[in-house]
């Protein structure tokens, strides 16, 4: 995500000197009625995920006007004990939820409106089960599976009504007067681990969300006068259109995704288009938003996918959607679709180029290559904001070496951290605010790995991330197979390096020097 703090981003040429940035990803059923139009074609979002990954469906009518969603969602998969968990990220949001310090001020502002969702049924494997929920706010829903006879080794089934009513707020999951953007909305599995099942609450920090592959189909009706784009693939969806009902169903596939995200917009939105291989990417803008900025944005999103591809492997999916929205989150990545605060289509300076350069490197790293983000948010964070710098640097020396000064003068800062205890490596509990999340995860991390690139070379450092993304595509990577591929590639246990970096162990930066010297030799 890219989020900003502090004084107001300022532009020296066409460079871009952000001289305050919080955090940089911060950077900082039909209705009856005659079939009038109906096309059908292969839905396809990216390569089938494992035969175990669990299933998606969901079948839901969207209300814009009343900002609410009401539909059936029905999860097959393989369960791994004798009951379930699901994340309900939106009663984050309710009435009775206390968000009132500093740090959800940030995320969702001043004026907010109340929000949540509620599951009003829940059967398992075709049995009614009661509707369990759990924590102070009902964010977690507990499904017993040992009651439906079946074993674990089977493919079971949880179908439960829901409505969503979408809050009004600055984050990922709002809406204004012309959009509605739905983050973190679904009701998705919470992961089983070896150590037990990860019920992380929303926090007001960092990205704390953690999930695992999946496959989605989604069934969308809509009134005909809004428009969607998805984690999947809208521009070869099935769609009907009815009359007189004038509603739209769309139905979308996004396979191997681990978050579906979606917005819907009216009609004074339009969308812009182009390839990068195999890829079709869209930059969704309005009417009155200037041509120039709007081309500018499209041409820094098909340049950051196509720079990604090249660098870290090949981008999977069949439509990238770059979508503008309300909210002050900067941008918000999920796959297949990123969400761009409306700023920056009205800024002529080009600092929402490196926005979309970040939430585009996260295609990779988090969509890609998936990672714990509650408990090693750098891993993500600071891989996407390396690989910012990199694509910057590629497109425009300038802008890149005013945000490369920015970012190290903040890694330098950082390091006043380390007298409270406080690392890159860390959970997002464990920050106190959002200054030290970004100066932490987002620079110090990024600058750790452009340092390497410096010292040892763009090409090797980016070899090591392609073997990075290559071994756990899909899958959920852990911030020590890093350090182990550092230090195979060195020759040289990476650990005295790391701890100066990420664990801000100052007296340990003879060591890390020594032992990027020792690398060089390899």
């Amino acid at each position: 995500m890219w989020r900003k703090s502090g004084a107001r981003a300022v532009l020296l040429g066409v460079g871009i000197l952000l001289a305050g940035i919080m955090w940089l990803r911060p950077w900082s059923e039909v209705q009856s009625g005659a079939v009038m139009n109906e096309s059908v074609i292969p839905t396809e979002q990216g390569q089938a995920a494992p035969k175990d990954a669990a299933t998606y469906t969901a079948d839901m009518q969207i209300d814009p006007k009343a900002h609410r969603v009401t539909g059936t969602l029905t999860v097959r998969f393989v369960p791994k004990d004798d009951h379930v968990y699901f994340h309900l990220y939106p009663n984050t949001f309710q009435k009775a939820a206390d968000l009132s310090t500093d740090s959800w001020e940030r995320v969702l502002g001043k004026q907010r409106e109340p929000g949540g969702i509620q599951i009003t049924s829940v059967r398992v494997n075709g049995e009614d089960v009661p509707v369990r929920y759990q924590g102070p706010t009902q964010t977690l829903l507990h499904v017993p599976i040992a009651s439906s006879g079946m074993g674990t080794a089977a493919h079971s089934e949880i179908e439960m009504r829901f409505q969503l009513q979408v809050p009004y707020n600055k984050g990922r999951l709002s809406y204004n007067d012309n959009a509605m953007w739905l983050g973190n909305w679904l009701p998705i599995l919470a992961v089983k681990e070896s150590g037990g099942w990860r019920l992380d609450p929303y926090s007001a920090i960092g990205d704390p969300f953690y999930s695992e592959t999946a496959n989605y189909h989604l069934r969308v009706q809509l009134a005909d006068e809004y428009q969607l784009a998805t984690s999947g693939v809208e521009s070869v969806a099935v769609v009907t259109q009815t009359r007189p009902q004038r509603q739209t169903l769309y139905e979308i596939d996004a396979l191997n995704v681990r978050d579906l995200a979606m917005v819907v917009m009216d009609d004074t939105y339009q969308k812009v288009t182009a390839a990068v291989e195999d890829t079709v990417v869209h930059i969704w803008s309005q009417e009155g938003d200037d041509p120039r900025i709007v081309s500018r944005l499209h041409e820094a999103a098909e340049g950051a996918l196509r720079y990604f591809s090249e660098q870290f492997g090949p981008y999977p999916y069949k439509e990238y959607d770059v979508v503008k929205t309300g909210g002050f989150f900067g941008g918000m990545e999920y796959p297949g679709i990123v969400f761009i605060q409306e700023e920056f289509f009205e800024r002529a300076d080009p600092i929402g180029d490196a926005v979309i350069a970040h939430e585009t490197a996260h295609q990779w790293f988090y969509g890609l290559l998936g990672n714990d983000e509650v408990r090693e948010a750098w891993l993500d964070e600071s891989l996407s904001d390396y690989a910012t710098l990199a694509y910057l640097t590629d497109v425009s020396r300038n802008s890149a070496n005013l945000y490369i000064k920015m970012r190290q003068a903040q890694s330098r800062e950082a390091e006043a951290y380390a007298a409270k205890g406080l690392a890159v490596w860390q959970s997002v509990e464990q920050f106190p605010d959002w200054d030290s999340y970004v100066r932490l995860v987002y620079a110090r991390g990024g600058a750790m790995l452009w340092h390497l690139s410096q010292e040892w070379g763009q090409e090797r450092v980016h070899r090591i991330l392609r073997q990075f993304v290559s071994q756990h595509q899909y899958g959920q990577a852990k911030g020590q197979q890093l350090v182990e591929l550092l230090s195979k590639e060195a020759g040289a246990d990476a650990t005295p390096f790391i701890d100066y970096w990420l664990h801000l162990k100052l007296d340990q930066q003879e060591h890390a020097k020594a032992w990027v010297e020792q690398g060089k030799h390899e």
